[in-house]
């Protein structure tokens, strides 16, 4: 029987062999601070993202989700390319995230090998792989296991890769050795919060009705709003602005995974382009792509709400 350090040892380099840049470990159980969701939500925060309501036991203790869990592995990618954002006003932005292939798919896969090959250590192990889409609590997963701490903007920020990173778990049956959280580097730093251009940022709050990636990728069916309408600085799909003025993100390394380069141009885009869009041509374009999470309708109403924000 392999031992628990073996174990955690072994788990540690398979996930960076197998592309993960960052991982670590930390014990299943209650999360602390996890009560801020409650707040976060009594105060409506959370806008029309009513499923965040749900499932309220399972995002506050992940023994509610999976009943045998032990440990959590928390595991990160680097996303970051090098390449930014035109300022030219005829530039549509789609957030960094987007630029490449779907996230979710790449991740899971990746985990599932994780889990696949921990098994073949120890066949008593079993556990579920989490990517952005079940009720659980990535970031403060993330803090918990030492792969970050969480910023004034809310995102999980590390020393040596910023803020550019994918969050994943596995959760395990299995008691493991666990890492150490890290300390709060953001100092008295408030760059994100003075240069959110909706004022939806407090220090380490975020008021997601104010925010431009959920206006442009959560808020369903729906205006936006008009107030938002001149902040929108042609985002037409998420909102990179809190983590460009970021300091940390100046230590941020070119990513050795291809699938998050930048795909037909997207980083590269125009709003006169977007405006002709088809269905069609909109799905055939951003297949395989985050972007599709908006749907061409919503994806639609933000080029144009941008466009006649600027003729007017």
């Amino acid at each position: 029987m392999i031992t628990k350090i073996a174990l955690s040892k072994y788990i540690k380099q398979t996930a960076l062999e197998l592309g993960f840049h960052k991982v670590g470990i930390a014990a299943a159980g209650p999360l602390p601070h996890s009560e801020y969701l409650i707040e976060w939500l009594y105060k409506g925060y959370h806008g029309s993202m009513h499923w965040m309501e749900k499932y309220l036991d399972k995002r506050l203790d992940v023994h509610k989700l999976y009943p045998p869990a032990k440990s959590v592995i928390a595991v990160a990618q680097n996303y970051y390319t090098p390449y930014s954002h035109s300022q030219n006003p005829e530039q549509a932005k789609i957030s960094r995230y987007a630029w490449g292939r779907d996230y979710h798919k790449i991740m899971k896969k990746k985990l599932k090998e994780l889990l696949y090959r921990i098994q073949e250590r120890d066949q008593s192990i079993d556990g579920r792989l989490f990517v952005d889409t079940a009720p659980i609590q990535d970031k403060l997963w993330a803090q918990e296991a030492g792969i970050g701490w969480q910023g004034k903007n809310t995102n999980i920020l590390t020393k040596d890769l910023g803020s550019w990173i994918f969050l994943g778990e596995l959760v395990i049956n299995k008691i493991l050795i666990y890492d150490d959280k890290i300390s709060d580097h953001c100092g008295s730093c408030s760059a994100c919060i003075d240069a959110c251009p909706t004022n939806a940022l407090q220090p380490y709050k975020l008021d997601a009705t104010k925010c431009l990636s959920f206006l442009t990728i959560e808020h369903w069916d729906a205006p936006i709003p008009k107030e938002f309408h001149k902040k929108m600085n042609n985002w037409v799909f998420g909102c990179d602005i809190c983590q460009d003025v970021c300091p940390w993100n100046r230590f941020a390394k070119e990513s050795d995974e291809q699938a998050y380069y930048p795909v037909a141009n997207n980083h590269r885009i125009t709003l006169a382009e977007l405006e002709v869009l088809s269905e069609e041509e909109f799905k055939k374009r951003f297949k395989n792509s985050a972007v599709l999470r908006a749907k061409f309708t919503n994806f639609m109403r933000n080029v144009h709400t941008i466009s006649k924000a600027q003729s007017r």
